[in-house]
């Protein structure tokens, strides 16, 4: 998911590139915007960076006020004021549209616009929330999913799941006990810590499925966050009209990141991003699915697992590194094989300690891999011929007396997932 933004064009060291760009007025025309409280300018934290929203066209106050008090937990403010009260609540249809504001953050301006205020409202969720991901890009692990803490320990659990998965049905059942973090994306720093996003929940309500409206966790009543919430558990929510009970089932790290990769945003852009997900799931007790058909069945099984402790870490990093030089004839000529160049890899060992597998992110894909493919790898930290391939793995692993034929087929397996490039040397 990634937000195309474009560039601030002042010079970011005479301004805040968070704040609105300034305009040009009349100064014999009164600017609603600047003479109304609602429509000044609001500044929202979300994922541990400032937005800025500049209300423009087709906005009354009574428009304003109800996308205010949508973001309310999000607001910046300075003295630590209250919310606006609650003011008659506006038609959802078009009477100055298009609706229009301006988008402001640390990467850039863009121009949010529908032609009514429920599109509008729904559309600025979605590009607030891009443009702290692409603020964020890099820094956090970023995670499609909702998140909520126990009050007293701060101890959060991540509800990871595609669209439809019953994300926000299962936070607001979550919510009564449980504090509020965040329902679109959860941003873990590299301590564990979680930075707060506590959006505008989206709903659908009436007969139209689209836009869904846009409710602030206060107006549904949801429990505050703790002041700090730390990632404590990672669920993988599957919903099931057919499951007849609830069910938990433990994940291993590689069907968890296999199954969590394609719910990452700017995953590419972190540094080592699966060693970062393996560190993650040990100090949650690893990824479990919960298999169910209600909400209401959740709370009971997503509090015992915030109860859970860390566990020893059953993995080593595997990135590649096909620069080194070898020591067993180097100056062969002919062709040999290199590790390709990936985003990152990990060796996670079975439990049983009976073989590994190989999780690697090639480009935006992630490939999983077991049999002789990891000890491959780890043969090949440095290039070889396949013959000098062969007496490597024998130092490592058993080799049967047909490994020629299952070592060329391993081999072209690793080709195709782009995990080995042959090249040749002369002297």
């Amino acid at each position: 998911m990634t937000a195309q933004l474009d560039p601030v064009q002042s010079d970011p060291a005479q301004r805040d590139p968070t704040q609105p760009d300034p305009v040009q007025t009349d100064p014999t025309h009164q600017d609603p915007v600047q003479s109304d409280p609602a429509l000044h300018p609001l500044r929202l934290r979300v994922l541990g960076t400032s937005v800025a929203l500049r209300f423009e066209g087709g906005l009354t106050p009574a428009h304003a006020e109800t996308l205010r008090r949508a973001w309310s937990r999000c607001v910046e403010t300075d003295d630590g004021a209250a919310a606006p009260e609650r003011v008659a609540e506006p038609e959802l249809g078009p009477p100055g549209g298009p609706f229009r504001a301006t988008l402001a953050s640390g990467r850039g301006t863009r121009i949010v616009e529908a032609r009514t205020f429920g599109h509008f409202a729904a559309d600025l969720t979605s590009a607030v929330t891009l443009a702290a991901i692409e603020a964020r890009a890099g820094e956090a692990m970023m995670l499609h999913a909702s998140a909520l803490a126990d009050p007293a320990s701060g101890r959060a659990v991540a509800l990871v799941g595609r669209s439809g998965m019953g994300k926000t049905t299962a936070t607001r059942a979550l919510a009564g006990r449980l504090g509020y973090v965040t329902d679109e994306t959860v941003a873990v720093e590299p301590s564990g810590v979680i930075a707060p996003y506590p959006k505008p929940l989206s709903i659908i309500t009436g007969d139209a499925a689209v836009p869904k409206s846009q409710v602030g966790p206060d107006e549904l009543g949801l429990r505050p966050a703790p002041a700090q919430a730390r990632l404590a558990a990672v669920v993988l929510l599957d919903r099931n009209s057919e499951a007849s009970r609830p069910r938990v089932t433990p994940l291993g790290h590689a069907e968890a990141i296999i199954a969590l990769a394609p719910q990452t945003s700017a995953l590419t852009r972190a540094r080592q991003p699966l060693a970062w997900l393996c560190a993650l799931l040990d100090a949650c007790g690893g990824a479990v699915r919960i298999t169910y058909r209600e909400a209401h069945e959740l709370p009971e099984l997503v509090e015992g697992l915030l109860e859970r402790g860390p566990i020893v870490a059953r993995w080593a990093p595997a990135g590649s590194d096909s620069g080194k030089a070898t020591d067993d004839g180097a100056a062969r000529p002919g062709a040999r094989l290199h590790r390709a160049r990936v985003v990152d890899a990990v060796e996670i060992f079975a439990d049983d300690d009976h073989g590994t597998e190989l999780v690697a992110l090639v480009g935006a894909s992630v490939v999983r891999l077991s049999g002789v493919a990891p000890a491959i790898w780890r043969a090949l930290e440095t290039p070889a011929c396949v013959e000098q391939l062969a007496g490597r793995l024998a130092d490592d692993i058993p080799l049967p007396a047909d490994y020629e034929a299952r070592l060329r087929e391993a081999v072209t397996e690793l080709e195709r997932h782009s995990l080995l490039s042959w090249a040749v040397t002369s002297h």
